[in-house]
């Protein structure tokens, strides 16, 4: 009887690129951009730094090239470094409905993957598609369910993605990719502990969950078995991480072919929670509406979907004053104070010596948060607030449909100057301008040696 990861294998193994249709290439090109823009911004971080010497302190086989450096690492090494740079800004995008980050995982395996077997852009595009596809089912199929017992989706679910990209590109059978998700069911991990220390793990999960999909495939490339039932089986990925393994089989393995998630993927405008952005437009679109100022607010409450509550509203009083960069991006007060004051929310703006921003921590302090239950949640990240100001109105606004998601989207005007602002932090550009050509038309590449050369900073 074929298990459900052998549905997925047998769809992986198969793709090609002229299966797909052309607005989900398209769209899956809009990611490649924006993923590494974030991953070349977030090269100046000191997390990165640690990850990218720890890589180096291995050694090995030179495959495939450090994003903005250029030198070269295993292939694994390489998923895991470049991985770990696009998600640590936290500006990468968001699969709603599986509350998975997965271009942090795909982008890094296909380009290092592809660029090792010389793989065309072609080929390599459909590969991220398979990535991207498999991350979405797994997730999708128990929404919601991984952050609610304390787990990360994104390096959980990504493993089986990385392994499905890595698969493909080595042209393996379906009955290898199938081993291979069998071996990344015993290393997919990622917990959110993070969350009450603002400390950097989170932003390695998606590399160290490349690193595993890549070494799952190679280890059943060369014969290594793993379970079959990885996902539905007794023992198998839901039963152990969850209270409550009931799945949607259709979500997890219907459709395959029809039905693309890729299409579901949202950006992101500000790089902070996605969990957030809503009631960062909502507050400063109300504040701007009303022709307000900061001064006349008394107090403001903001209303989101209960589950979100335990991940960037609690414990409230380390939320209003966080101590760290990184708990800044998970504070749901101080986010939305830094969009009300500045008028914006940019990496520079969550940078360490703004977090004491006095005008900012005083709005942030005035900040309630309130949950409600949403039949909306997670495929709509949305949420609204209600503003008391000191003459005793209450304003209230809601934004149903945060801008990213696919119903409001980001076209590729906004997701390419969202990449030139990132990308020039470390290149120089002449190199932005090849960078982005070179994504433009990826599908007509040979390989992936003129996308890598501009993304080189020398």
């Amino acid at each position: 009887m074929e298990t459900m990861s052998d549905k997925l294998a047998r769809f992986a193994a198969g793709l090609s690129y002229e299966d797909i249709p052309g607005q989900v290439i398209e769209k899956a090109k809009r990611h490649l951009l924006d993923a590494l823009g974030i991953g070349l911004a977030a090269t100046r971080e000191p997390y990165a730094d640690a990850v990218t010497k720890t890589a180096r302190d291995w050694g090995g086989t030179p495959q495939a090239s450090v994003w903005r450096y250029g030198d070269k690492l295993p292939v694994a090494h390489t998923a895991m470094v470049n991985g770990s740079y696009v998600h640590g800004l936290d500006f990468d995008d968001t699969h709603t409905d599986s509350i998975t980050h997965m271009s942090a995982c795909v982008v890094p395996t296909a380009l290092a993957a592809g660029e090792a077997v010389g793989a065309s852009g072609r080929d390599i595009l459909a590969a991220m598609v398979a990535g991207y596809e498999v991350i979405a089912r797994i997730g999708g199929a128990v929404p919601g369910k991984f952050h609610a017992e304390g787990y990360h989706a994104t390096p959980i679910c990504g493993a089986f993605g990385a392994a499905a990209i890595m698969g493909c590109l080595m042209n393996h059978s379906p009955e290898a990719i199938a081993n291979a998700f069998g071996v990344c069911g015993s290393q997919a991990a990622g917990i959110q502990e993070f969350l009450d220390d603002g400390s950097w793990v989170k932003r390695f999960h998606p590399g160290w969950a490349s690193h595993a999909g890549v070494t799952a495939a190679q280890m059943a490339g060369h014969g290594f078995m793993g379970p079959r039932k990885v996902l539905e089986g007794r023992f198998g990925l839901y039963a152990t991480h969850l209270s409550d393994p009931t799945y949607d089989a259709e979500i997890l393995a219907g459709g395959l072919g029809e039905r693309w998630e890729t299409l579901r993927i949202s950006f992101k405008p500000y790089p902070c929670c996605h969990f957030n952005h809503a009631v960062m437009d909502a507050a400063k679109n109300l504040v701007h509406e009303a022709g307000i100022s900061i001064d006349e607010i008394d107090e403001i409450e903001t209303i989101t979907p209960e589950p979100i509550l335990h991940i960037v509203c609690e414990p409230i009083e380390h939320k209003r004053i966080p101590n760290t960069q990184y708990a800044a991006l998970f504070s749901l007060p101080f986010c939305l104070a830094v969009n009300v004051v500045k008028g914006r929310a940019t990496l520079d703006d969550f940078d360490e010596e703004h977090l004491g921003d006095a005008e900012v921590l005083e709005l942030a302090g005035k900040v309630r948060c309130s949950g409600m239950d949403s039949d909306r949640f997670p495929k709509y990240l949305h949420g609204g607030v209600k503003m008391t100001l000191k003459d005793g109105r209450v304003l209230e606004r809601d934004e149903p449909v945060n801008w990213g998601n696919p119903e409001n989207p980001m076209e590729w005007a906004d997701v390419e100057t969202k990449f030139r602002g990132n990308a020039r932090r470390v290149l120089p550009e002449s190199k932005v301008d090849s960078a982005v050509e070179a994504v433009l038309g990826f599908e007509a590449a040979p390989d992936a040696g003129a996308l890598m050369s501009a993304c080189r900073a020398a």
